[in-house]
């Protein structure tokens, strides 16, 4: 749904109390119990991690200084002489930082202060090969110390925004919706290339689709589709416009954005940035294809050419007729010219179905 920026406001003030996204739905059906009705579950899940990760971002800098780092590692090794659990996880919650992220500083503090045994002072993540947290992350049997172990294991189950488990749901549901994206152009016969022949023919920019030959949405041009399977928030869709969109239509013309899980009213208000924003994959009646106007332009031409046959070759019904005529093969042209598999081709001989 597309959704006007006061209402988001009022959900994210809620979404943003709770790190509990069950706690936070409980908020919204106490104080707005009409919103529910209206927005889906996937829409709210995916605005509440939207801020939570801008939110992480922010204090990052906090988090990671090395005073803090030691303090929190500190704590850690406190908590375990005393053989508690789920220590990272509380030490996570009470200081408003992501358990996957706290996970992180400990096992680096860990590997710096009790394994390496030769952390200096000014020495950065250097000391470490590159993506070596990562792999010991989501392969916890790499660790030499189980109880470590455990309590990343458990970071990684319990953590709603971060993580190996987030980021594989985050590709695995990216590529669900762009599979859906494509099931749907074909539905409506439209003739594309997606982003993986893209890259083969040497494009630096891909879309996930883009159609070889162009049509109207919404009354519209559009030459290419992009797939987001998220919410539309004013911040993200603007990186998202720097990084992707504007650049694509730059390449491409004028083309289309899928908000899967809705956007914001607003963002869509802009017809000059000739990007159209969707949050639902148009309908037939919606969609209009090139054939069709070709189809109707040439119905036209046929139906004046029998009404200057009929009238003797009137010389204001020929003259008309040859306008319509040179009108319907520029039109085409304009389309074509720049193809080179069908600008050779003369007119009679384009086939505009794509089956």
């Amino acid at each position: 749904m597309a959704m006007k920026q006061k209402m988001y406001d009022a959900i994210l003030e809620i979404l943003s109390r709770e790190p509990s996204f069950f706690e936070a739905r409980r908020q919204l059906q106490l104080k707005c119990p009409e919103i529910l009705k209206s927005v889906n579950e996937k829409t709210l899940k995916s605005m509440q991690a939207q801020y939570y990760v801008r939110r992480m971002r922010r204090n990052h800098h906090h988090h990671y200084s090395r005073d803090t780092r030691e303090k929190y590692y500190k704590l850690y090794k406190k908590a375990k002489l005393k053989n508690e659990k789920h220590v990272i996880v509380r030490l996570a919650y009470k200081n408003d930082i992501s358990p996957c992220l706290l996970a992180r500083i400990i096992l680096e503090e860990y590997y710096w202060n009790d394994v390496a045994h030769d952390r200096e002072r000014g020495e950065g993540r250097g000391t470490l090969p590159a993506g070596f947290m990562t792999d010991c992350i989501r392969d916890i049997a790499k660790l030499p110390n189980p109880d470590l172990a455990e309590e990343i294991y458990e970071t990684i189950v319990l953590d709603n925004f971060y993580g190996p488990a987030i980021d594989s749901i985050k590709k695995t549901c990216g590529v669900e919706y762009e599979l859906f994206l494509k099931a749907y152009c074909k539905r409506e016969n439209m003739c594309f290339i997606d982003e993986d022949q893209m890259r083969e023919e040497g494009y630096d920019k891909t879309p996930d689709i883009r159609l070889k030959i162009p049509v109207l949405i919404k009354n519209r041009v559009v030459n290419w589709i992009e797939s987001k399977a998220s919410f539309g928030d004013p911040i993200n869709h603007q990186q998202y416009m720097t990084d992707q969109f504007l650049p694509y239509k730059n390449r491409f013309g004028p083309g289309a954005v899928i908000y899967w899980f809705g956007y914001v009213e607003e963002l869509g208000d802009n017809e000059e940035t000739d990007i159209l924003l969707l949050h639902t994959f148009p309908t037939s009646s919606e969609i209009v294809h090139l054939r069709d106007v070709y189809k109707k332009e040439e119905e036209s031409i046929e139906k004046l050419k029998l009404e200057v046959l009929e009238n003797n070759a009137n010389d204001n019904n020929s003259e008309l007729f040859e306008k319509k005529q040179d009108k319907l093969l520029t039109y085409v042209d304009l389309f074509f010219d720049s193809d080179d598999e069908i600008g050779a081709k003369k007119l009679e001989n384009i086939n505009l179905d794509c089956t």
